[in-house]
Formats: C-alpha cells, structure tokens, sequence
C-alpha cells in the first residue's frame, strides 16, 4: 500500500528533523553556551530598564533628569550592564559549562579561570603618561564569540587537569573553600600558559589579536547569514516544524541564536539612545513578532477560541490559555488542544508566524514602524506593552494589527474543529439520552 504524503511527512520528520535537533539541542557545548547567555537576562533587563528611563522623549522630564544628575546615574548604570557583556558572558558560560559537562562542583573557580583567560587576550594600549588603556569594546559585544571560547577551552583544560589528578591536595581539617582554591592553581597555571601562547601567535597575525579575529572570521559571518529575512524565515519554518512533532522547537533553535542577539544588543541600545538607527534589526524581537501568544502566532487562535467557541470542550479549555496566551505562554495549547500532529491546524500553524514576520518587515521598510532594539527577556510581556518596551508605542500598534491579522487566520481552521466537537458532543449526548 503506498505511502500518503502525510506519512511521507511524518516520516521525515520523525528520522531525520527530530534526531538531528535532539542532538543539537542535547549538545554539552550549546547547552552550556544557552544557559550561560539566559543568566543574563537579569543585567540586561536592569540596562534596558535605566536606557528607557533615560531616554523618553518628554522634554520636561529630560530637563529633570540633567538639572538633578539623575541622567549620569542612569546612563553609568547602562554603561555597567552592557559594555562589559563580554565579561559578563564568559563567566556566566564559564559557570554552566562546568555543569554541563559533569563537573558542577569546579563551577565557582571555573567562572574566574576564564575571566583571566579573557582578559589576557585582550589588548592594551597607553596614553602620553604612560598608563594601560583598555578599549571597551574588548569587554562588550564584539568580544562576545571570545568570551565562548575562553569559557568552554578553559572548562576543557581545567576539568582535565583535575580528571587526571594534577591538583594540589591540602589535607584533612582544610576547610573546603580554601581546599578549593589550591585545587584551581595547577590548572589555573595551564589556562595561563595556553592563552598567553595564544595571544602571542596573534600578535604576529594582520589582526593583531584573537578577539578581532574571531570577531571577523566567525562572529560577523555568522551575523550575516542569520541577519536577513530569508534566513529568518528558514529559522521559524524549523522551530515550528518541531514544535508539530513535539519537540520544543524554541529550546532547539534559540540557545544557537542567542550569542548573535546579545552581541547586537550594545550596539543597538547605544543607538537607540542616541537617537540613531538602530544598525541590527534582525534581533531577537523579529524572531517574537513572528510569536505573537507564542510560536504559532496562537494569541490569535486563543481569542477566536474564547469569542466563537459552540462547542463545550473549546468554551472550557479557552479559559485557561487565554491568561496564558496573553503572556506569550501557549504549551498548553500545542500540547493541550493539541496543535502537535494535527493536521487539522498545520497550515496556519506554519504560515501565520511567517505572515507576521513579513508584516513587520514590511511596517519597518514603509516607515510605518521603527527597527526594534532586541531587548532579550522580555519576551513574555503582552503585546502593545512588550511594542513600547522595545521602543516605540507604534511597535505596539503593529503587534495588535498582527494578532488581528492571525486570528483572521485562525478562524476557518478553528471553526471546521470546533463544529467536530459540537457534533460529537451532540451525538454522546443524544447516546446518553436514548440509554
């Protein structure tokens, strides 16, 4: 009996997409260099917070904020939070990598071994008087990919080093912290030699050092390829491919993204502040635009849901994943309803998220709306609020546009579902009565 094209699909899907984002999403060095970037959300959030409360445009209030000083705080708050991202990043990825790779325990010291691993790859240079200068933008964004491979090399060496039992061992009655510290020494050494013969080696390269390569040879190119609207949407065609079979499809695709977003975010705020272009405009808020209520666009679906419904099982389930939809939550939808191997809804649930994206393309290249400045972790804000908060209330506009716009989608496929479930509800209550 040949295959249906749906089999054919599922096929596919199931031997070669869903193995293939399982071993990526399993992947020691992605988990470590995922987690490490989430922990930051906090930072970022707190820099975000003081740059939008330094820069409202309200005139009055600006001349506040100058004449009380309160502007200088603000702005050396931003300052700490995003132009030492790199710093902030190797010791987060340094942390985690410790973790993932079975070795939790060596976290602690790990995170300030690659802080020195970092710092001796970064450039000096000096002033008239004499004194080490160090350019910030070795400490921020365009130190980012550095920051993952000083973290990940020197979980590697430190983690080997203990393995093989080349550590200092105090003896007993030693309290552990201090123990702690002379077990770090012997591989602390080994971190230092390896990358100060690194930064040797580059220092006779045309790049001077290994931050600027690496940002050249790696970091930027990796930008360009995710930094356009195809390549986007070759991103949420798989994130949403896996979501249908189960798989989290967000959890797969964005730790790889996350490294680039972070790197734009500096620069982006920086504009934003200055009240400038912003130069990255493939961030992480085009990635939510096309997640309106969650991946799939469901925000839509959920208000359809709670609006059309005639049938009892959709009338009662859309009052628990409208709360949740609203704050961009909707496992309970793909996993509940299910959207997950239906069919049923497949069409809508590849296309509206792809729909949104283009429609906020397009609202950007007509005027009608600024670039976003990729704020990372606010993901979970409503619409309208989440529009503001990354910067301007006409974003806001755009995201209620693209609920409509979704929920428009929605409608038929949800209405051929819902009259199913009328009729079966009918015909197990007509069964009930005639017993």
């Amino acid at each position: 009996m040949p295959e249906t094209q749906d089999n054919v699909f599922m096929r596919f899907l199931n031997e070669k997409l869903v193995p293939f984002s399982t071993k990526v999403a399993q992947n020691r060095y992605i988990q470590a260099i995922g987690g490490g970037s989430m922990s930051l959300m906090a930072i970022i959030l707190v820099g975000s917070i003081f740059n939008l409360l330094n820069t409202l445009p309200i005139e009055a209030y600006q001349a506040f904020l100058a004449s009380s000083g309160l502007a200088g705080i603000f702005t050396a708050i931003y300052d700490a939070a995003m132009n030492f991202m790199a710093l902030f990043m190797v010791a987060s990825v340094a942390r985690g990598a410790a973790k993932s790779f079975g070795h939790e325990e060596l976290g602690f010291e790990n995170m300030f071994l690659a802080l020195m691993a970092y710092l001796i790859m970064v450039p000096l240079t000096a002033n008239d008087a004499g004194d080490s200068l160090v350019n910030l933008n070795y400490l921020g964004s365009r130190g980012a990919f550095m920051a993952f491979f000083a973290a990940l090399v020197t979980t590697k060496i430190h983690i080997a080093v203990v393995e093989r039992g080349f550590t200092i061992k105090m003896p007993a009655g030693v309290p552990d912290s201090v123990g702690k510290t002379f077990t770090a020494i012997i591989p602390g050494f080994f971190v230092a030699v390896v990358f100060g013969l690194l930064r040797f080696a580059f220092g006779f390269t045309s790049y001077g050092n290994m931050i600027d390569c690496v940002y050249t040879l790696l970091q930027t190119p990796l930008a360009g390829i995710t930094g356009s609207l195809p390549g986007f949407i070759i991103l949420i065609i798989v994130a949403q491919l896996l979501w249908f079979v189960g798989v989290h499809g967000s959890y797969t695709v964005l730790p790889i993204l996350f490294p680039i977003w972070f790197s734009y975010l500096p620069e982006n705020m920086a504009a934003a502040a200055a009240g400038e272009t912003i130069p990255h405009m493939w961030n992480i808020a085009m990635y939510d635009f096309a997640c309106n209520g969650g991946c799939g666009c469901t925000l839509g679906l959920v208000l359809v849901m709670a609006l059309f419904a005639k049938s009892q099982r959709y009338k009662q389930f859309s009052k628990l994943v409208v709360p949740c939809g609203l704050f961009n939550i909707n496992e309970p939808v793909v996993f509940g309803l299910p959207l997950m191997y239906n069919f049923t809804f497949i069409i809508p649930f590849m296309v509206t998220p792809i729909l949104s994206l283009l429609l906020a393309y397009a609202c950007i290249q007509l005027g009608l709306m600024p670039i976003p400045t990729g704020i990372i972790g606010i993901s979970s804000m409503p619409i309208v609020i989440y529009g503001i908060m990354q910067g301007s209330w006409k974003i806001g506009v755009y995201q209620i546009v693209a609920t409509l716009m979704s929920a428009a989608i929605w409608f038929p496929f949800f209405k051929v579902a819902d009259a199913q479930a009328l009729k079966e509800e009918q015909n197990t209550e007509s069964a009930e009565l005639a017993a």
